[in-house]
C-alpha cells in the first residue's frame, strides 16, 4: 500500500485562492481533463491491457527479486522475454492456421461451384416458352468468380497494414505493461500524492480494497484459463473434434467474460460436430452434437462449482443481475474488454460508492467486514467470481427479547 505524504508547506508570500476561484478552476481543470480523455481515447485500450499484464506479471518479478537478489528491471526484462517466448509462437501458429483453414475452404468452395457451373453449361432452361443457354449464363458467372479472386488477391495490401497496425499494437502495450510493472508502486505514489493531504491515508486504504479486488480477479483468471484450456484441449481430443488444441485456447480465453463465455463455446463445438462430425467417432452429426453437448454441459457444471470457487475465490461479491447489466453495459462501451471486466469494475464502483455514501452521511467509511450468517446461502453465476449472499431473515424484537440472559 503506498505511503501517504506529509502536507506541504505553504509558501507565505502566496496568497490563498477564495472559494469562488477554486470552484471555477476545478471546473475548467474538469472540462480540460474530460476534452483530453476524448480526444486520446484511443489510448485506453492498450493502457488499460498493459495495466492488466502488469497486475498477473507483478508477482511473478517481485518474487525474482526477493528470492534471486536481481534488480526489479533486470527481473521484469526476464519474465516478459519468458512472456514472449510464449504467446509469439503460439500466435503465429494461430494465424497460421486461420489463414490455411480460411484458404482451404475458400479456394474448395470456389472450385466446386466452377465445377457445377461446367455440369450445367450444356443444358437450356425454357422459362414461357423461350430457351436460354445455360452455357453463357455460366460462362459470366465464372468470369465474374475469376474477378472476384483477382480483386481478393488485391486486398493483400490492405491486410499487411492491417496486420502492420496490430503488430504496432502488440508492441506499444508489452511496452506499457513492461513500465507499469518495473515502476508500479512509483506509479501509485504519485497517484496518492494528488490526493489532498488530509484524504491520503483514506485514498490509501481505498486504493488497497481496489487492488485487491483486481488482483484476486485477474490472477486467478489467468490460472482459471490456464486450467481450463487444458482440460478443453483433452476433451476436444478425445471427443476427435477438429483443431483441439485451437478450440482449448478459444475456451481458455472466453473464460475472462463473465455469464456468456460458457454459452458462447459450447454453441461453437456444437454448431462445430453439427458441419464436421467427429475425426474418428463413427456417429452421425446430430449424434455426435449430441454427445458434444452433453459433455460440455458436464464440463460448464465442474467449472462453476469446482474450478471458478476453488481457484478464484470470492473477492468479487455482485448479484447476478448487477453482472449481466454490467456485461451489457460493458459491450456497449469497451466491446468484449468491457464485458471481460465487467465484474472488477463494478465491485470497485462498489468500494468507492461506499466510501462517498459514508462520507454523506457521516458514517464509518471502512466498517469491520460483517462476518457471514450460518444459514446464508451463496449463488454463482456464469463466468468468473461473481457471488451474491442471502442473509437470515433479521431478528424481531420479540426474539431479541428472547434471546436477551435474564439478570435474575
Amino acid at each position: 500500500m503506498p505511503n501517504p505524504q506529509p502536507p506541504p508547506a505553504q509558501h507565505p508570500d502566496s496568497p490563498p485562492w477564495n472559494p469562488r476561484v477554486k470552484i471555477a478552476v476545478g471546473v475548467l481543470v474538469l472540462i480540460l481533463v474530460g476534452l483530453a480523455l476524448y480526444m486520446f481515447r484511443a489510448v485506453f485500450v492498450p493502457l488499460i491491457i498493459g495495466a492488466l499484464i502488469a497486475y498477473v506479471l507483478t508477482p511473478v518479478v517481485n518474487a525474482l527479486v526477493e528470492n534471486n537478489r536481481v534488480s526489479k528491471g533486470a527481473a521484469t526484462a526476464l519474465v516478459f522475454v519468458a512472456v514472449l517466448g510464449v504467446v509469439v509462437p503460439l500466435g503465429i501458429a494461430a494465424g497460421r492456421v486461420v489463414v490455411e483453414e480460411g484458404l482451404v475452404m475458400i479456394s474448395s468452395q470456389l472450385i466446386s461451384y466452377i465445377r457445377e457451373l461446367d455440369a450445367m453449361s450444356a443444358n437450356t432452361i425454357t422459362f414461357f416458352g423461350f430457351e436460354f443457354a445455360v452455357g453463357d449464363l455460366t460462362s459470366e458467372i465464372t468470369s465474374a468468380l475469376i474477378d472476384l479472386v483477382k480483386t481478393s488477391a488485391t486486398s493483400t495490401l490492405g491486410l499487411a497494414l492491417n496486420a502492420a497496425r496490430t503488430l504496432v499494437f502488440f508492441v506499444f502495450t508489452m511496452v506499457i505493461g513492461f513500465y507499469l510493472t518495473r515502476d508500479g508502486e512509483r506509479v501509485k505514489d504519485a497517484l496518492l500524492r494528488l490526493a489532498p493531504p488530509d484524504y491520503q491515508l483514506d485514498t490509501a486504504r481505498l486504493m488497497g480494497e481496489v487492488d485487491a479486488v483486481w488482483s484476486a480477479f485477474l490472477r486467478g483468471q489467468v490460472i482459471l484459463s490456464l486450467t481450463v484450456t487444458a482440460i478443453l484441449t483433452l476433451l476436444s481430443a478425445v471427443l476427435g473434434l477438429p483443431q483441439p488444441l485451437m478450440l482449448g485456447i478459444w475456451g481458455g480465453l472466453l473464460e475472462f467474460l463473465p455469464s456468456i463465455g460458457n454459452m458462447i463455446w459450447g454453441g461453437t463445438v456444437v454448431l462445430i460436430a453439427l458441419l464436421e462430425g467427429s475425426t474418428y467417432l463413427p456417429f452421425p452429426p446430430v449424434v455426435f452434437a449430441t454427445i458434444v453437448f452433453v459433455v460440455y454441459v458436464a464440463f460448464a457444471q465442474i467449472d462453476i462449482n469446482y474450478l471458478i470457487p476453488t481457484i478464484i475465490g470470492g473477492q468479487v461479491r455482485l448479484h447476478p443481475m448487477v453482472v449481466l447489466l454490467g456485461v451489457i453495459i460493458g459491450l456497449s462501451v469497451g466491446g468484449v474488454l468491457g464485458v471481460a471486466l465487467a465484474a472488477p469494475t463494478i465491485a470497485s464502483l462498489r468500494i468507492v460508492g461506499r466510501y462517498l455514501y459514508a462520507k454523506l452521511f457521516d458514517l464509518d467509511p471502512f466498517p469491520p467486514p460483517e462476518p457471514v450468517p450460518a444459514g446464508a446461502v451463496a449463488h454463482r453465476i456464469g463466468r468468473g467470481p461473481v457471488r451474491f449472499i442471502l442473509p437470515r431473515r433479521s431478528p424481531s424484537p420479540a426474539d431479541a427479547e428472547e434471546s436477551t440472559p435474564s439478570l435474575d
